[in-house]
């Protein structure tokens, strides 16, 4: 009744349905040299009088120019961290200069020259991040909405980013061995044509790797034998169940994983553009190195905090001062209910350990007090370690069974903007108890010092 009921919501859900635009085009790329060309046709284009284009500011643009390919348009260009740190943002003024115009189709072309970072000796200690467009000297990763190496519209007014898109592009390389692109099969070889008619991040890697492909699952320069491979899927299969079957709502397709090494010498993380998750780091021997250490159990945990952002940042974008907060804090939360169920409760309780001690001595802005991102402070202390835990102690007061009713809810209600009333109005709708309501809003999501008395086992 549950999936019946979610159909029935996606069916004529238009956040979920709207058409995205489309992505056409070719791009030149050498690993070598670290460069990108890229020559590319957005359409069907929503009309927009507020808005910005973001492309990485790393590339030089050549031109805007119309459908017809015969008119090059005037446009401006602004930096402003709100909407991206890695991008500027262009628009194509209105003849008066007083407006934005945003035509159906827009082609636009440009240029970027990157530094090729493959000797750790000269490398910074942390100088790599998910948005980064990295090139190591054996292979260029780009992340899709954070790294903009395709032009990526955003809607100022009403906080919203068309990353996604369905797409029909070429891509050269004539120093790679293979080629992969978010939502399309990986190639091998120099070049390959690239579609998806769903809309997606486009995340790109492409050098030299090899392709693996087990039950439906692809795995790039991963380092895995073909039993690892068939026990790895086993393991991220009981995980996609777990989810599924808590929050009523199906698993999207199979996963693709990635492994390559930061342009860093100390950065070590995952990130996740579904249907990719890609793990970073100098272990040798890749990801069959860490499934294979005996004290792997700390990796399962990352894992599942990343396959629950298909839930939390993929099925459901959330936006708005919140919207950054609820993606990781709620995938974390499913990290952590999935750790007890079926990693271990002593690891379970390791973590949530870890987080209190993490907390103590800090003084962070309660949920109900967020007017703005930079309200967070700590960024990483709030959605990783503080938010999760505020969950945890919501859990406690309604119980695991409204817990998981609730995130339905926050994946499945149609709201242009997911901010504070948004939360609150969803789970009220839960709970559908005015006074157990207050005492969560007065007592947990409008408390400061709520981590001095948290009993979270």
């Amino acid at each position: 009744m549950k999936l019946l009921s979610v159909f029935i919501f996606m069916l004529f859900s238009p956040w979920v349905f709207a058409e995205p635009p489309t992505l056409t085009g070719t791009m030149v790329v050498s690993v070598k040299q670290g460069t990108i060309d890229a020559d590319f046709k957005l359409s069907h284009l929503p009309k927009l009088n507020n808005y910005v284009i973001l492309i990485n500011s790393g590339m030089n643009i050549q031109y805007f120019r119309n459908e017809q390919d015969n008119v090059n348009y005037a446009y401006r260009k602004s930096y402003n961290r709100q909407f991206s740190f890695e991008s500027f943002g262009y628009y194509l003024p209105e003849e008066t200069g007083k407006g934005m115009f945003l035509p159906d189709t827009l082609n636009v072309k440009y240029t970027g020259k990157f530094p090729v970072i493959s000797d750790m000796q000269k490398a910074s200690d942390y100088g790599d991040w998910k948005g980064n467009i990295a090139f190591n000297g054996k292979t260029v990763r780009a992340d899709g909405f954070q790294a903009a190496w395709y032009p990526v519209l955003y809607d100022v007014e009403n906080d919203k980013y068309y990353d996604s898109l369905t797409y029909d592009i070429n891509i050269s390389c004539a120093d790679c061995q293979s080629i992969y692109v978010n939502g399309s099969s990986p190639v091998s070889g120099t070049s390959g044509n690239f579609t998806s008619q769903t809309s997606v991040q486009l995340m790109l890697f492409a050098g030299d790797f090899d392709i693996a492909e087990s039950n439906g699952s692809f795995f790039l320069n991963a380092g895995l034998s073909e039993q690892q491979m068939v026990e790895f899927g086993k393991l991220t299969s009981s995980f996609e169940h777990f989810y599924q079957d808590r929050l009523g709502i199906p698993y999207g397709e199979n996963v693709v994983f990635i492994h390559t090494t930061p342009i860093s010498k100390k950065n070590n993380w995952a990130f996740v553009t579904y249907p990719t998750i890609v793990t970073i780091n100098h272990t040798e021997g890749g990801l069959g190195a860490i499934i294979s250490d005996e004290k792997a159990d700390w990796f399962k945990p990352y894992i599942a905090h990343e396959f629950g952002h298909y839930y939390f940042g993929t099925y459901r974008v959330f936006n708005s001062e919140l919207g950054d907060m609820l993606t990781e804090s709620f995938a974390e939360y499913l990290a952590l209910k999935l750790t007890k169920a079926l990693i271990g409760e002593s690891i379970f309780k390791a973590n949530v350990e870890k987080k209190l001690a993490a907390l103590k001595d800090t003084r962070l802005t309660p949920v109900s007090a967020i007017t703005s991102a930079t309200d967070y402070g700590n960024r990483n202390l709030y959605v990783y370690t503080y938010a999760p835990l505020i969950w945890l102690l919501v859990e406690q007061k309604i119980g695991e069974e409204k817990m998981y009713l609730w995130m339905q809810q926050l994946l499945t209600t149609d709201a242009p903007t997911t901010n504070y009333d948004f939360v609150i109005s969803t789970l009220d709708s839960v709970l559908m108890d005015n006074s157990l309501l207050h005492d969560i809003k007065t007592n947990v999501l409008a408390k400061l010092d709520i981590m001095e008395s948290a009993e979270l086992f």
